[in-house]
């Protein structure tokens, strides 16, 4: 019986993803906060990130918005990774690869398209792979994360979720 108690206080306390409905599907969200990053970051920090996959699959339009960072903003990324590991870089947001600089706070928007696919090669991604992007988000392990000079592995990230039509 106690083991049971243990699992369903551990299942309670997980960040679960939601399976997006059919009418879903295409729209992409994450929530970001310090404690999503990994290891976990204390900050005053927090953002979200909407997107949009478009009829022909060939795009993401994204609107990235955040506010209370304490470090200075540095650049931010969609990566590859699970819940709670670390990935490499798959392309820009901002403050690189082609995108304007990242604002300290406010919102920022912009479109991905297979030219800014960067990789990382070592996990399976090629530059320019963007159905390989695809993939990944409809797998769930894509995160967005924000990095600034107090916290340069990233202050504020959230798992993408929401499904990519087939």
């Amino acid at each position: 019986m106690s083991g049971t108690k243990l699992f369903l206080v551990a299942l309670a306390g997980a960040t679960m993803v939601p399976n997006p409905s059919r009418a879903d599907q295409g729209h992409l969200k994450a929530n970001l906060s310090g404690y999503s990053e990994v290891p976990a970051v204390s900050s005053t920090g927090a953002g979200q990130f909407t997107a949009r996959l478009s009829d022909d699959r060939s795009a993401i339009d994204y609107e990235l918005s955040y506010a209370g960072l304490e470090g200075t903003v540095a650049a931010a990324h969609i990566h590859i990774g699970q819940m709670d590991v670390s990935g490499g870089v798959i392309a820009f947001l901002c403050g690189g690869g082609g995108k304007p600089a990242c604002p300290q706070e406010g919102t920022v928007t912009g479109t991905i398209t297979a030219a800014d696919v960067i990789g990382p090669a070592l996990q399976g991604i090629a530059p320019g792979e963007f159905a390989e992007l695809l993939q990944a988000i409809d797998a769930g392990v894509t995160y967005v994360n924000v990095h600034s000079s107090k916290h340069p592995g990233g202050e504020i990230r959230g798992q993408v979720w929401g499904g990519i039509p087939k």
